[in-house]
């Protein structure tokens, strides 16, 4: 006797894979970029140091997840160094004031990927937000 296949459950769709996070559920907030030094200790955030611009893209659209030119984050220590390379860049690459994003490390810390040379530079472990680990898994 062949089993009735309409009473069996419908195997699970697959979902698609993930492309960007919601501003709400990062937290994405803007801090004053005063009052970070290089050696401040780590806290639950993660930071992103940008132009006014792409700030307002983020916080309108939340943060993108690629593999190709993913978003840089660093922890606190390593804003002041951000800030001091953004400053120290040739004139006119930022010519607006830099913006400090923050973001709750908890909610993207399966889809970071260590980037040792940003950490280098900035002597603060920072990240590239691409998913590559989360696929590793």
């Amino acid at each position: 006797m062949q089993a009735d296949l309409f009473t069996s459950p419908l195997p699970p769709r697959p979902r698609p894979p993930r492309t960007r996070f919601d501003t709400e559920e990062l937290r994405l907030s803007v801090v004053p970029a005063s009052g970070f030094s290089a050696q401040s200790a780590p806290d639950s955030w993660l930071y992103l140091v940008t132009d006014t611009e792409d700030a307002s893209h983020l916080l309108a659209n939340g943060l993108p997840l690629r593999k190709i030119y993913p978003p840089l984050l660093t922890e606190r220590g390593g804003v002041a160094h951000w800030l001091m390379k953004m400053t120290e860049d040739p004139p006119g690459l930022f010519a607006t004031t830099p913006v400090v994003l923050r973001l709750r490390r908890a909610m993207v810390a399966g889809w970071l990927e260590p980037d040792p040379d940003h950490s280098a530079e900035f002597s603060a472990p920072c990240y590239l937000l691409s998913g590559s680990r989360q696929e590793q898994d």
